[in-house]
């Protein structure tokens, strides 16, 4: 069983992406960089030993053409499942023995899976991260407690190489935000292929760069202004789609109203967001539908 692990990288951290890469080699057969930084940091990595392949793409092409790169490299070579790996996420040395353990448990009970992730923990407040926007609900299948969703987050999410042959690659179009969520739901309406989280594996993950308290009580991820465009027009295209889960398109109709008012009145920087809010909207509006 081969398993690759993919990791995007933007301008990263050194001691930070030396970290991921170990702890991932620990675990893997191979790992894919694949850098849309505007430079080349290919002498960051060992590429000695066999196990590391680094791919430059000369700036930045949006993660999802990314990893369509990393994604043909591993089919190319005959691997079974990748694990897709953000540049500052950190696991513990067993975590993608156990990830797939649960997948595989899966497909003995006939079960078709796209992907198989664990439970983020919040960076920001150390709690787990809730998935309410994607979950369809908790199961115990093949002794496993899982909870089902119509998508797992990029990070750490495992998934049989082969199904990208069926299904197709990320869409690039996205360019960054949604990518993970519209391969899955693509992936559960073409193939009928389910979404796991198992709920005793965990993660630690960052959401955005900080989290604020909106009225007291909502919590959301404050994201950099050049998010607010794909953010906005991403959604804009998504919700026409007769395969987006309407859950989706309520929930995040709810946060993008909450955002715009605090990014736009409340937060530094509010210009800036204003304009790239107002532009992902306009593109949004007039932009694909499929």
């Amino acid at each position: 069983m081969k398993i690759g692990a993919l990791i995007v990288l933007y301008h990263p951290d050194r001691e930070m992406t030396e970290k991921v890469v170990g702890c991932l080699l620990r675990q893997v057969e191979e790992v894919c960089i694949v850098d849309n930084s505007d430079q080349n940091n290919k002498a960051l990595f060992d590429q000695t030993d066999g196990k590391t392949h680094y791919i430059f793409m000369g700036g930045n092409k949006g993660i999802a053409a990314a990893q369509n790169r990393g994604i043909s490299h591993f089919a190319e070579r005959g691997f079974d499942y990748l694990i897709s790996c953000d540049q500052d996420t950190l696991i513990d040395d067993d975590t993608i023995a156990r990830l797939l353990q649960t997948m595989t448990d899966l497909q003995q009970e006939g079960i078709k899976v796209a992907a198989v992730a664990p439970i983020g923990i919040d960076h920001y407040s150390h709690q787990p991260i809730t998935y309410n926007i994607a979950k369809i609900g908790k199961t115990r299948i093949a002794g496993h407690d899982l909870l089902e969703v119509t998508h797992t987050m990029n990070s750490m999410s495992l998934i049989p190489v082969p199904l990208f042959k069926e299904i197709g690659g990320m869409e690039e179009d996205l360019f960054i935000d949604a990518v993970d969520c519209e391969w899955c739901w693509r992936a559960r309406h073409k193939a009928g292929a389910r979404s796991f989280y198992d709920t005793h594996i965990f993660m630690e993950h960052t959401l955005g760069i900080a989290t604020k308290k909106v009225a007291g009580k909502r919590a959301i991820h404050i994201t950099p202004a050049f998010r607010m465009y794909y953010q906005y027009r991403n959604y804009l295209w998504l919700l026409r789609r007769r395969y987006t889960p309407k859950r989706w398109v309520a929930g995040n109709g709810i946060k993008y109203i909450v955002k715009f008012f605090y990014y736009t009145i409340i937060s530094p920087g509010r210009r800036s967001y204003f304009r790239q809010i107002t532009k992902g909207v306009k593109d949004g509006l007039k932009g694909k539908q499929q």
